[in-house]
């Protein structure tokens, strides 16, 4: 909820003061839902957890070290740690059926009931090939619909080795750059749980390589470029850490190590 806001005009301080005072009660109640919790159990709330891998590594594993050229292994290798290290998950397939297998599992796991995909051409393929089971919304629905689901299907543009981060565009832009812009952003922000495909080509070393990849053609800027590391993140003035109050709660990063 990042206004930008004219501090001079007239009413402004309202403004920002309701919007200060709305994220605070979203953290308010997302604590008191922990503490709930937490003494049913028996003691305080639990500090912020990673979604659990879902045989991580294990489709396709045998073949994964001869799917990519060394230095390509080592930078999903960092990728994948640097992931780990904020509490995101990330799952290595050397086929799009692997990833299609993955993501059946992910969805039994965590007993989704409701699915969005964005309208990637990927992202579609490999949704169409997982068994039923859920609830397949249309990607134009309204927010609404979109708050309902369980998991969100999209494309990651971009990965950041050095920081575990996935680079999403979005709009309309058109020519070679279409893979880039899908149009359904909220795919990735609104539902509890986002998967997200990467393919192993197209993850960078360090943020520099991201931002000069992403306007190496200034004719073609995306609209909108979203850079997320890890699950969503929200802390009180204690420092107290909860996930999923202002976005996904559980990150998946499927790398596609053939593409």
């Amino acid at each position: 909820m990042d206004r930008r806001l004219d501090e001079s005009a007239p009413g402004t301080e309202a403004v920002v003061e309701t919007d200060r005072s709305r994220v605070l009660a979203d953290v308010r109640r997302a604590l008191a839902s922990a503490r709930t919790e937490g003494k049913r159990r028996g003691h305080g709330p639990e500090p912020a957890t990673a979604a659990t891998p879902v045989e991580r590594n294990s489709v396709d594993g045998s073949m994964a070290t001869h799917a990519v050229e060394r230095s390509d292994t080592d930078l999903i290798t960092e990728f994948q740690s640097a992931l780990d290290a904020v509490q995101g998950v990330c799952h290595r397939v050397t086929s799009d059926s692997g990833a299609a297998e993955v993501l059946q599992a992910i969805i039994a796991d965590l007993a989704v009931r409701r699915v969005v995909r964005s309208d990637d051409e990927l992202v579609i393929d490999v949704v169409e090939r997982v068994v039923g089971g859920f609830e397949l919304l249309d990607p134009d629905r309204d927010r609404n619909a979109m708050l309902e689901c369980d998991l969100g299907v999209s494309r990651a543009t971009l990965g950041v080795a050095e920081h575990g981060t996935i680079v999403m565009t979005s709009g309309d832009a058109a020519g070679d750059r279409g893979r880039r812009t899908e149009r359904q952003r909220l795919v990735s922000l609104l539902p509890e749980t986002h998967v997200a495909l990467l393919a192993a080509s197209d993850i960078m070393h360090t943020w520099d390589q991201a931002l000069e990849d992403v306007g190496s053609d200034r004719r073609c800027l995306p609209p909108t470029t979203t850079f997320a590391t890890g699950p969503s993140r929200t802390a009180d003035i204690e420092l107290e850490l909860v996930l999923g109050v202002h976005g996904p709660r559980h990150q998946h990063v499927v790398v596609l190590e053939h593409r």
